[in-house]
């Protein structure tokens, strides 16, 4: 639940994406149009990073990384108003979130296995709580703020920082699981095999 309610706390920019591309000084219609590309670049990577992480079975890497990189879009947004470089920091802003968002909901997933009414209910109330990140965030983007909006960006580094030592924690956690299970140990919540039999179920990492 932390590791999910941090990214979207650290994504609440994009509720106001219009506003934070409008601060690049274009025409109303001009700036509209800015907004798309960056959501398009999300599609494409969210994608990559979600099949990605399928196909290799890795999740860490794959939500540690596009956060590092929403770290860093987010410095540049707040210490420049040069026109190309805030607007290549909202070219990684939405990307990063978004993908990194997708791999860690699947994450979470993975580490609740059975019983399938726990992982159902948990995943409801986990998607729930981290969006309430959205009732503080309106107060974070004043017209007053623009155009760095300072305090927002600082924020979402924090929020974006403390994914990255929750993810870290969390593999960690399951490291520490997978090997038990190795040993043939009782893991509550994983699936166990039974007396005598191999158990080749291992927690995502």
């Amino acid at each position: 639940m932390p590791l999910l309610f941090c990214i979207v706390a650290s994504g609440t920019v994009t509720n106001f994406f219009p506003t934070v591309v409008n601060t690049l000084g274009y025409p109303p219609i001009i700036s509209l149009l800015l907004t798309a590309p960056p959501y398009v670049l999300a599609v494409i990577v969210t994608y990559l990073n979600a099949t990605h992480a399928d196909k290799t079975g890795e999740r860490y890497f794959h939500v540690i990384l596009p956060m590092t990189v929403a770290i860093i879009a987010y410095i540049i947004a707040a210490t420049t108003t040069h026109i190309a470089p805030r607007y290549l920091s909202m070219m990684l802003m939405v990307p990063s979130v978004y993908s990194a968002f997708v791999v860690s909901l699947a994450w979470i997933s993975n580490t609740l296995p059975r019983p399938p009414a726990k992982r159902a209910t948990a995943l409801a109330l986990i998607n729930a709580v981290s969006n309430c990140s959205s009732i503080y965030a309106s107060y974070l983007y004043p017209n007053s703020a623009a155009p760095h909006y300072t305090t927002a960006m600082v924020v979402n580094c924090i929020t974006a920082f403390l994914a990255v030592v929750i993810a870290t924690v969390l593999r960690m956690v399951l490291v520490r699981l997978n090997k038990k299970l190795e040993r043939g140990e009782w893991v509550e919540g994983a699936i166990n095999g039974r007396d005598g039999e191999v158990n080749t179920f291992r927690f995502k990492v």
